[in-house]
């Protein structure tokens, strides 16, 4: 479960970004980012550049399952406010859907590894 921060470092050429590449394209992984946290990253492109557009993100994220956000998920998100109150509701969606899959949630958010997130992380950085 890919973080907005993975896909940015890997659109950005920052330090994590060639791991989230190289998962991507192999076949070895099964990878997906929440509908949230797809959201957020496209959010965030646009604000840079209009050059990286939904289509072209997608073009380079090959077979990356975008999962949707429902009911299910958003109780699950709120959840975590608790124990996770400092963090977005992007980074709780990504820490929910991973916990739900049990998948690691990849991220380059250090502050992520000093909480107790209730899923497996695989920190970047």
């Amino acid at each position: 479960m890919l973080d907005s921060s993975a896909i940015l470092a890997m659109v950005y050429g920052e330090p994590g970004g060639s791991k989230v590449r190289a998962a991507i394209i192999s076949p070895l992984y099964a990878v997906s980012i929440s509908a949230v946290n797809w959201c957020e990253v496209l959010t965030k492109l646009g604000q840079n550049s209009s050059i990286m557009a939904a289509e072209k993100l997608t073009a380079i994220m090959p077979g990356v399952e975008v999962v949707p956000f429902g009911q299910a998920e958003a109780e699950q998100v709120a959840s975590l406010a608790q124990s996770c109150s400092n963090i977005s509701l992007g980074d709780r969606a990504c820490l929910a859907l991973a916990s739900f899959l049990d998948s690691p949630a990849w991220t380059t958010d250090k502050a992520w590894a000093q909480m107790s997130v209730g899923a497996k992380l695989e920190m970047l950085r």
